[in-house]
């Protein structure tokens, strides 16, 4: 189901900068110009000019993100261009910046599954520098069916995006006799082309983001086809005895998903 969004706060010192206090969402409209969204995009193809089409492209800045731990490699490193950190020091939260870069290229109509990212291996503050086409992205409060894929077995990069996929399929021995769930609403936040989205609190621990695969969106009524879109994914890597949480959604977060797989496993012995 799909619900109206929240109503943001408009920050009185600057209009482009809105804001969800109450799950710690923040969007940045015009973020970055138009002329470096042209130097992003022409860079991101220089790159990879064999890999231009209709398929989804990645590519990784400082420590790569490591698809087999979801958390940052400590071994593969490549140094940042200057389109990325001559941002920084203007990113809301400057304690602690990023040092994982992901930057993906969305052709038109391709979409994201539902998910939740990793809790224990990131810091709080999660960046998503949106530029290219417009798009709608969606927020629903996680619950009992997210928790119950994220304890599915082999949870590759791959196995997670099938398992998210196809939600309702993906049932865990035991459960089919289970009464159907209540799904909390979701509602669709519509990221312009340069703007850049924060996650903090609620929104980054305990709601699922996606943009549903689709050729258009419907935005102030009207639809809008899409075109090539790209992000910026910007994380800050926990390291050693930093890595965990402690957070108020344990079904969804791996720290505590992991400690109870260890405990079942003990208690089996």
């Amino acid at each position: 189901m799909q619900a109206p969004p929240p109503i943001p706060t408009v920050d009185i010192a600057d209009p482009s900068i809105l804001r969800w206090d109450s799950i710690g969402l923040m969007l940045i409209r015009d973020f970055i110009s138009e002329e470096q969204e042209a130097t992003m995009i022409h860079a991101f193809h220089a790159r990879d000019p064999a890999k231009e089409g209709k398929k989804r492209v990645s590519q990784h800045f400082g420590y790569h993100f490591d698809y087999s731990t979801f958390g940052a490699s400590e071994s593969t490193f490549t140094p940042l261009p200057s389109y990325i950190s001559d941002i920084l020091p203007r990113l809301p939260i400057q304690h602690y910046l990023p040092d994982q870069f992901t930057i993906q290229y969305y052709p038109p109509g391709s979409g994201i599954p539902p998910h939740v990212d990793t809790h224990s291996m990131f810091a709080e503050a999660l960046y998503s520098l949106s530029f290219g086409s417009t798009v709608s992205m969606t927020f629903r409060m996680a619950g009992p069916n997210d928790a119950r894929k994220m304890r599915l077995p082999k949870r590759s990069a791959q196995d997670m995006e099938t398992a998210a996929a196809s939600s309702a399929s993906s049932t865990p021995p035991g459960e089919e006799d289970k009464p159907e769930e209540v799904v909390h609403p979701s509602w669709e936040l519509v990221l312009p082309p340069r703007s850049l989205l924060l996650m903090t609190g609620p929104s980054r621990y305990g709601y699922t983001h996606a943009i549903r695969p689709r050729k258009t969106d419907i935005i102030d009524g009207q639809a809008v086809p899409r075109q090539g879109r790209y992000s910026i994914t910007m994380r800050s890597s926990r390291r050693g005895d930093e890595i965990g949480c402690d957070c108020a959604y344990p079904g969804v977060c791996d720290a505590r998903i992991r400690d109870e797989m260890a405990a079942r496993a003990a208690d089996s012995r």
